[in-house]
């Protein structure tokens, strides 16, 4: 019998891998997101002697890159290519090509304030994932092939300073 059949614990529902919502910093829910990774961290640490013993302590927190695949419709390309462009990326045949990169510090950029929800059977919030300071890192459009007929995809990484937990 699995924990989450006991009658006592029948509130108790373990979370599902397949409901989750993907929203952007302008709140647009991306339905047309395949999978993403919920953020993640490492904690550093120093190792410090005392005579005979060595101790170890917590040091910087480095937060992980997330990456996100989407179904290739519509102007999804276009829209990403808008972003880098927010971004400060010129293309040197058009613009001034050492304009240089920065953040977006509003809220209408795609990347930054992403929110990661992961949802309940009735698709209310069991947490919340909000992404701060974030920008694409990585964008790698779909491979084209003959001899296959999947819907193409994109893989989004996105870089980014913290993540808020709610």
């Amino acid at each position: 019998m699995t924990f989450w059949s006991n009658i006592a614990d029948s509130a108790l529902e373990p979370k599902r891998n397949y409901r989750f919502r993907l929203k952007d910093g302008e709140n647009t829910t991306w339905w047309w997101a395949k999978s993403v990774d919920k953020p993640s961290f490492d904690v550093s640490s120093k190792e410090y002697q005392l005579i005979n013993h060595k101790f170890n302590f917590p040091g910087i927190v480095t937060w992980k890159p997330i990456s996100i695949i989407v179904a290739d419709i519509g102007d999804v390309s276009s829209v990403l290519m808008n972003e880098m462009e927010d971004f400060g990326y010129s293309n040197p045949s058009i613009g001034t090509p050492m304009s240089g990169l920065k953040k977006a510090i509003e809220d209408s950029s795609i990347a930054n304030n992403m929110i990661i929800q992961q949802l309940d059977g009735d698709g209310n919030p069991l947490e919340t994932w909000k992404l701060k300071g974030a920008f694409i890192k990585n964008v790698n459009f779909a491979k084209l092939d003959y001899s296959s007929d999947e819907i193409s995809e994109i893989t989004i990484e996105i870089a980014y300073d913290f993540a808020t937990f709610e």
